[in-house]
């Protein structure tokens, strides 16, 4: 990959002064204000306070009137609902939370989610005919369904009705459902838009409490506290990686809270086999949570992280993470396979030319994880990667994962003739193709990615140049305060020139351990996946700053993105 251009934000001195001066905060923290939009003392406190009754009211989504209508006489008429939802993080936490929330309204609810393997992604007509023969009177999507047209169709000649709940990009018709929750609609006012599936479905329960609870339901039934459901939607949020702003951030930021003690006996086992602590962080969600939940559908079926986020026993709770668990150490053994396997590949399919996009197939691979992987070559190679796994009936189903910013979902758009399904967003996406076409599809997007005039952007943004005896505990507090960080609102980053290089210890073979000074000041540095195992004396260098807990201390710690060798 190409070295990273460092771009430092330059916002306007005035805004920052003000910021700084009305609402006592260091400069460099305003500065970071300034850098996400927020220009206006108005603006900067509704971000650095943002709280629960800041959230828009889920009646502004278009199509929710009516939802909350239908799901209320299911609700007094005790009628039998199932909630079909995904096999990613994100579907699987919808459908727990909307299967919990109905079940403690008590409802009848059942939930479906399809084999990733058996049925793919989406309603089909088999699962409709099953719950069919259950009763189900009413069946209501969650992060999926927006393309389903005719299967929506086929559930109401069944004699069942639906309500759509996803977050997705689509084109052209709708299901014509009693309800389509989708903030992407065009004439949707919820400000909101980029919610997850899971987001949407706490919507919709919100809106529901809200009307039940004005018609005096809850005298005799025990209300629920949305606050309860937090900690799903901000796993869901963080693993399917949308933006963390407006409503996202806010959702999340409370979210964590409740992660840090979960009532939910489910996410307490996993935190357990995790190996988190007290505290946990927006990575620790990513990175540590979603995987092993997203293992059970990648691998077999999501139907045990649905139970494990269900289940009110601490026991079985327990033996699911376990079990959860280990399925993850199996993805990652096949994901390294794969990988090596694709790395090999390169070469031989794409040659030495310098092509702008990859895009590798095979019948050996595992269907359930060659998304991850491809994000891997995406970010190893610097260019949107798409790995297709190809059944024995010569069908190929795969995932994309963009770089720099790259939107392949349009580009996707162009090339529908060759595939025979494509969904997803502008940075992630999954396509079925026939293996004769694979070729094709290959040249074709390049061909599209190039008529866009779309370019990775290998650069590094960095809010701020900074000396290290600017770094205090007041500061670290005060980004704390910005936070929750993500897509959206990347965690705010720094640089410092000609520091020099003290103590440096190689640790895993992977990951530098080091300490800087400068005029007198002297901070302790930590740089994982280094891509340099050794550094020289002198060096400029890209950091986060984030406290480190010792012993009942905390401490300012530089957490490292990048750095080089000073010149001159």
């Amino acid at each position: 990959m190409k070295e990273k251009k460092w771009v430092v934000a330059k916002p306007a001195k005035g805004p920052v002064e003000k910021i700084s001066a009305k609402l006592g905060i260091l400069p460099i923290t305003a500065e970071l204000l300034v850098n996400r939009g927020i220009n206006s003392t108005q603006d900067a406190e509704a971000f650095l306070c943002a709280s629960l009754s800041d959230l828009p009211s889920p009646f502004l989504m278009k199509g929710m009137e009516e939802a909350v209508e239908r799901l209320r006489r299911c609700v007094r008429k005790k009628e039998k609902i199932a909630v079909y939802g995904d096999y990613d993080v994100d579907g699987v936490t919808a459908t727990s939370l909307l299967t919990g929330f109905l079940r403690a309204l008590g409802c009848d609810v059942i939930y479906y989610i399809p084999d990733r393997f058996k049925e793919g992604y989406g309603i089909n007509s088999q699962a409709l005919r099953a719950l069919k023969q259950k009763q189900v009177t009413l069946v209501i999507s969650v992060d999926c369904g927006i393309t389903a047209v005719d299967e929506v169709a086929q559930a109401r000649a069944l004699g069942m009705d639906f309500i759509v709940t996803d977050h997705h990009s689509f084109l052209g018709q709708l299901p014509e459902a009693v309800a389509v929750l989708n903030p992407r609609q065009t004439d949707c006012g919820y400000p909101g838009k980029e919610v997850a599936g899971v987001g949407v479905a706490f919507n919709l329960a919100l809106a529901l409490r809200r009307t039940l609870r004005e018609e005096g339901f809850f005298e005799t039934t025990a209300e629920p506290n949305m606050g309860d459901f937090l900690d799903l939607v901000s796993l869901g949020t963080v693993s399917d990686r949308v933006p963390v702003e407006n409503v996202n951030r806010i959702m999340l930021k409370e979210g964590l809270k409740r992660m840090r003690s979960p009532k939910r006996p489910g996410l307490r086992a996993l935190k357990d086999v995790s190996g988190i602590g007290d505290g946990i962080e927006i990575f620790d969600l990513g990175f540590r949570l979603g995987p092993r939940i997203n293992a059970a559908g990648r691998l077999d079926s999501a139907d045990k992280a649905v139970e494990l986020l269900l289940s009110d026993s601490r026991e079985e709770a327990f033996s699911l993470a376990k079990f959860l668990d280990e399925r993850n150490s199996k993805r990652r053994e096949i994901e390294e396979g794969i990988l090596r396997d694709a790395t090999r590949m390169l070469e031989s399919v794409h040659g030495d030319t310098e092509c702008n996009s990859l895009v590798l197939s095979s019948r050996k691979w595992h269907r359930g994880v060659v998304g991850i992987v491809a994000s891997s070559i995406a970010g190893s190679y610097g260019k949107p990667a798409f790995l297709i796994s190809v059944d024995e009936n010569g069908v190929g189903r795969g995932s994309g994962r963009s770089f720099g910013g790259i939107n392949i979902f349009s580009v996707l758009s162009k090339c529908e003739d060759l595939l025979m399904e494509f969904g997803g967003h502008a940075y992630a996406a999954g396509v079925t193709v026939l293996e004769e076409k694979i070729d094709l599809f290959r040249e074709r997007f390049s061909e599209e990615l190039e008529k866009s005039g779309q370019k990775p952007e290998s650069r590094l943004n960095i809010d701020s140049e900074i000396t290290l005896t600017s770094i205090s505990d007041t500061l670290v507090s005060e980004i704390e305060t910005l936070s929750p960080f993500g897509e959206g609102n990347p965690e705010p980053l720094f640089l410092s020139r000609a520091v020099r290089v003290m103590d440096q210890n190689l640790l895993r073979n992977q990951h530098v351990r080091f300490r800087v000074r400068k005029n007198g000041s002297v901070l302790n540095c930590i740089w994982f996946y280094a891509s340099r195992k050794r550094l020289p004396e002198k060096i400029d260098l890209v950091f986060a700053l984030r406290f480190n807990v010792r012993n009942g201390e905390r401490e300012p710690r530089l957490f490292i993105k990048d750095a080089r060798e000073t010149s001159g």
